[in-house]
């Protein structure tokens, strides 16, 4: 991910029509780090402490979690579906793999984590989709996927970054992805962020080609922009 330094520079925000200077932008995301975890999700979805999210072949439970309440087994097993996805990738790319630098980043203070258990195992697909729903089974201690954001200024923007988005392969295809980032666009609509963006490979097709379906763009801060090259696109999208 790349950040900037910024300048105390104004712009005119579109929906108020008036002067939005670099301290209003930073209020905005100094506002939204001071939201508990809990009170984020129930905020942006009128839910409680979780939200159940409906997919074809499963029942899933979706927190708001803060890296500081998840316990040392949640932290390993949720640190190795990170690991399983996206380890060869780093590996392929011009970052390398850093496991114990990702482990900081993802456990940061300033993280936020939106944490998926199953909850419920369908006999059949709703949707005929898959002829056998996969043998995962259920366990509220046990993480399937996970989503790491953070709120920052990004180009004199209150953005929310969307850092990681990881499912395990077994439940992939299921839309659970899908359903996880509709959460992110209600958390930065409730708390007056403009944008969700995210940094993705470029070699990562399928990833790529994910984003693009949820209508995420190349964002004005890409590299390709000023004419670089780059093996990754910093992607946006509004919420």
């Amino acid at each position: 991910m790349q950040s900037a330094k910024l300048q105390k520079k104004s712009y005119i925000s579109k929906a108020s029509s008036r002067p939005v200077t670099i301290e209003d932008v930073e209020r905005i995301v100094c506002a939204a780090n001071e939201v508990p975890c809990t009170e984020l999700l129930k905020n942006s979805t009128n839910s409680n402490s979780s939200v159940t999210i409906d997919c074809c072949c499963y029942v899933f439970t979706v927190k708001c979690i803060h890296s500081s309440d998840l316990s040392s087994d949640e932290k390993s097993k949720i640190f190795n579906i990170l690991e399983r996805n996206m380890k060869d990738l780093y590996i392929k790319s011009s970052w390398g793999w850093d496991g114990d630098s990702k482990l900081i980043e993802l456990f940061a203070p300033e993280s936020r984590l939106l944490v998926c258990y199953p909850s419920q195992s369908k006999q059949t697909c709703d949707i005929g989709r898959h002829e056998r729903p996969s043998s995962l089974t259920p366990s509220d201690k046990d993480p399937c996927a996970f989503v790491h954001f953070r709120f920052e200024v990004d180009a004199r923007r209150a953005v929310l970054y969307l850092y990681e988005i990881q499912v395990l392969d077994k439940i992939r295809g299921m839309r659970l992805g899908q359903n996880l980032l509709q959460i992110l666009y209600k958390i930065s609509e409730v708390n007056k962020l403009t944008r969700v963006m995210l940094t993705v490979f470029k070699f990562n097709s399928s990833a790529y080609a994910f984003f693009g379906k949820n209508g995420f763009k190349v964002d004005c801060t890409d590299l390709s922009k000023e004419g670089k090259l780059a093996d990754y696109s910093i992607m946006s999208r509004r919420p």
